[in-house]
């Protein structure tokens, strides 16, 4: 009884002793996985700062982009104010020659129409001469 009792503790022992190996070789490869584990979490720090920086580039460009476009707009808005104003300038321009131009043409009306009146006068007086004559 007694040697099976040590040949199970020999045998538990040496289980032990299997394990404690296993853990050993664990902790062996554990070093190099933790270096492997470092190396990979640098790469990726390193990738995110390098995307960090091209998404900070983007937004740069982003906003510049924007805010030249931004300008662009404003002087487009500018001129068109612009001409909007000369456009109704030119309109009240226009709007008073036309209405002088009316004013012209009446007058025009009524000088021709004294002419005609002031010829067939001077006509019928011409004749009233010749016939005294």
């Amino acid at each position: 009884v007694q040697l099976q009792d040590r040949s199970k503790r020999l045998d538990q022992l040496g289980d032990r002793q299997e394990t404690l190996e296993k853990m050993v070789g664990a902790r062996a490869h554990l070093p190099a996985q933790m270096v492997f584990s470092e190396e990979t979490k640098l790469k990726i720090s390193k990738d995110l700062v390098d995307i960090q920086i091209e998404t900070n580039k983007m937004k740069e460009q982003y906003e510049t982009e924007s805010f030249e476009l931004k300008n662009m707009i404003l002087a487009l808005e500018n001129r068109v104010l612009e001409l909007e104003l000369w456009s109704k300038k030119v309109t009240g321009e226009r709007d008073a020659l036309q209405d002088r131009l009316h004013t012209l043409e009446s007058s025009r009306k009524e000088l021709a129409d004294e002419y005609i009146i002031l010829k067939s006068n001077y006509l019928a007086l011409s004749k009233e001469l010749d016939q005294e004559v």
